[in-house]
């Protein structure tokens, strides 16, 4: 791969480029990453690549407070929308591996079908920053399309496992792992012995 896609430009061109508003498969997948999350009710999540905002405004309904960004203004405009009305979403445009000054310490943080596009530095320091900033009882939830985007710089399932492998070696616990058809998920966390 030479280089990820242009969202910025893509999110202009198209306000669901991936139909995730409509499509049977984003609308399943969604159902999915929320039925596989282990707690009824979390204090802070981000989603740090919130694309058209659906997952964020799914997670607003189990969160005092969501945390909507990425690195593309467009999406974060969509992101708005999608979730007018909703007090308990905040927006910002960041690209990682940075993270918002003042975001706190999540104890839900989701990593939905972006982390292939990230160069492997990128993929490096992200994985170091949300183990910095995650709270003590932090569950990470990761979901990637198990098959290889041609304009990533790997597949969903090699995504999957790289997030798994470096954060266990900072002492997380994995916890869950569906394998679905089109799509692979799995969730880790820093509880120990629970």
């Amino acid at each position: 791969m030479s280089q990820p896609p242009d969202f910025e430009t893509l999110y202009r061109a198209n306000h669901d480029p991936w139909r995730v508003g409509t499509s049977s498969y984003e609308q399943r997948k969604l159902d999915i990453v929320l039925a596989c999350l282990s707690r009824p009710r979390y204090c802070l999540a981000w989603d740090p690549a919130c694309g058209t905002g659906h997952l964020a405004a799914r997670l607003a309904e189990r969160c005092d407070r969501v945390l909507a960004s990425d690195a593309s203004e467009a999406a974060v405009a969509l992101t708005t929308t999608e979730c007018h009305g909703l007090g308990n979403v905040t927006y910002g445009v960041l690209r990682l591996p940075a993270v918002p000054a003042d975001l706190g310490a999540p104890d839900l943080i989701v990593l939905s079908e972006f982390f292939y596009y990230l160069a492997d530095a990128a993929r490096a320091k992200t994985i170091a920053l949300l183990d910095q900033i995650a709270a003590a009882d932090c569950e990470l939830l990761a979901v990637h399309w198990r098959h290889v985007p041609s304009d990533a710089w790997l597949g969903g399932s090699g995504a999957q496992q790289e997030i798994l492998t470096r954060l266990a070696s900072l002492g997380w616990t994995h916890r869950v792992h569906h394998d679905d058809e089109e799509f692979v998920l799995d969730i880790i966390d820093r509880r120990s012995g629970s």
